[in-house]
């Protein structure tokens, strides 16, 4: 399994690589035995890559450097886990283009808890904001639940913050990989939550992020999560995709109600206005777990 899970993420580092050409691989040959004898007209018609994409493609599978990855992210403490793997958790098996690989660094063990619930929000909160993850999330760590979020600007570092400070559990998922941590600014945030709860990402942990990848970030987010609380977020924003996708995974939808006059409170407002449940005090949605 491990020479299997080693070449599974020395596929997930080869440039050109994309998901739908991971799947017809492991479709067609799911101990991946043969990836490394195949010949370039294989390579070529499975990824539709043409030249020079194909050579780049085609150097990448066959770099020894990258075959020695797995063994220098063992070294730093970062954990490729596949979909096979039985720390994957199952909430991400459903969603759209399942990760083949997970990287993380911390307690790996969190991805098994039940009661995860995702915090987002602008990345531009007023003191309204700040103040409601101050009395709220206290009460979220009380009751054993976990905070999941995406390591951004704003609501999401506050709500990282809060769970660390308060001893709770919590789960960052970013959009690039564990060596480059953005924004930088949140270099030290990160590092105090891989001590204490868990960095995660389905990107290579040498891979930079790029703006695409952020919307994506936001499926996993929502995936992992039991529901997902929005605490101030304008209309149309990122925040607006997470809860996108997770209406589509089928999850519970909770919004802080703000004041019609204040802009970062409208995109919760139109979501209560949507059916949202409004979340005055922590207990609307723990009384719901229980």
């Amino acid at each position: 399994m491990d020479e299997w899970k080693d070449r599974l993420v020395h596929l997930d580092h080869c440039r050109g690589m994309t998901w739908k050409g991971m799947y017809r691989i492991v479709k067609d040959d799911p101990e991946l035995r043969r990836i490394y004898s195949r010949p370039a007209e294989y390579w070529k018609n499975v990824l539709s890559l043409e030249s020079p994409n194909l050579q780049i493609f085609l150097k990448d599978l066959h770099d020894p450097k990258l075959h020695q990855l797995p063994s220098l992210y063992e070294q730093d403490r970062i954990f490729c886990l596949s979909f096979l793997d039985k720390e994957y958790p199952n909430t991400l098996t459903n969603i759209y283009q399942q990760p083949w690989i997970l990287y993380a660094k911390g307690n790996a063990n969190l991805l098994t808890h039940q009661r995860m619930l995702a915090i987002i929000g602008t990345r531009m909160p007023t003191q309204y904001g700040n103040d409601v993850l101050k009395v709220l999330v206290p009460d979220f760590v009380s009751a054993g639940i976990s905070i999941v979020s995406g390591l951004a600007k704003g609501i999401d570092s506050l709500a990282h913050k809060i769970t660390l400070a308060n001893g709770g559990d919590c789960i960052a998922v970013i959009g690039g990989g564990l060596y480059h941590i953005y924004p930088r600014e949140n270099m030290y945030l990160s590092h105090m939550i891989m001590q204490n709860g868990l960095v995660l990402s389905e990107y290579p942990p040498v891979l930079r992020p790029k703006p695409w990848h952020f919307p994506m970030r936001n499926r996993l987010i929502s995936g992992l999560s039991r529901a997902i609380l929005v605490v101030e977020s304008k209309q149309k924003s990122g925040t607006f995709i997470t809860v996108e996708r997770g209406l589509e995974q089928g999850k519970d939808i909770y919004a802080v109600p703000g004041s019609i006059f204040s802009e970062p409170s409208s995109g919760t407002n139109a979501w209560i206005k949507e059916g949202a449940k409004l979340v005055t005090h922590a207990n609307d949605i723990i009384s719901d777990w229980e």
